[in-house]
């Protein structure tokens, strides 16, 4: 019986892990991912890319090389408009962790409305084979507004203040299936897995 090919999902964020897994799963790959028993540490890749897609792709070559694996990584933050694109990359570096990274967001709009609050999630997702150099990225988008104050348990990083105005929630107060319909990384993880539908089939 042939050993089924492994993909490594460069990420030990356990929120990203249960979602990419998810949207990943009917796939005939072994999955494997950072913290993974089976996998040596690796060094942490640098981020230091200006684009969604420069640090998805770095990313994806960084753990593709060391491990040898066909490797996913993914590049995902935040957008608003009316701050210029802040956080954008820098998104889940403005502050140690997701309650002070809303906290911030909320400050920063403050006496704010209508337009003024809108937002989109960006996601990128980068695959990379060491072997032959293949490299795909695929992008998502998720359009919303910013609420005026967090709701919902059922998510991380923006998810609480992220209001999606066809569902009438926060991303936060979705179940993981309907935040994979809408998500920005939803969107980017489905080209993938119909990427990938025939690279495993090869």
């Amino acid at each position: 019986m042939q050993a089924r090919k492994k993909l490594l999902i460069a990420t030990t964020n356990k929120g990203k892990v249960r979602e990419i897994e998810r949207l990943l799963e009917r796939l005939p790959v072994e999955i494997l991912h950072l913290d993974s028993d089976a996998l040596p540490q690796m060094p942490e890749a640098p981020e230091d890319q200006d684009t969604f897609e420069g640090n998805a792709v770095q990313k994806a070559k960084h753990y593709g090389d060391l491990s040898g694996l066909a490797t996913v990584a993914e590049d995902a933050g935040l957008t608003i408009p009316s701050l210029d694109g802040w956080p954008g990359v820098l998104s889940s570096r403005v502050a140690e962790n997701d309650e002070d990274r809303v906290k911030l967001a909320l400050s920063k709009l403050e006496g704010t409305a209508g337009d003024e609050r809108e937002a989109a999630f960006v996601s990128v997702a980068a695959f990379y084979e060491p072997g032959t150099g293949i490299t795909m990225t695929f992008p998502g988008f998720c359009q919303g507004y910013i609420a005026d104050k967090p709701k919902g348990h059922n998510g991380f990083g923006y998810d609480p203040v992220f209001y999606h105005p066809g569902y009438g929630k926060t991303l936060a107060e979705l179940t993981t299936e309907e935040k994979n319909e809408v998500s920005h990384r939803g969107q980017s993880f489905r080209l993938l897995v119909n990427f990938l539908k025939g690279y495993f089939s090869e």
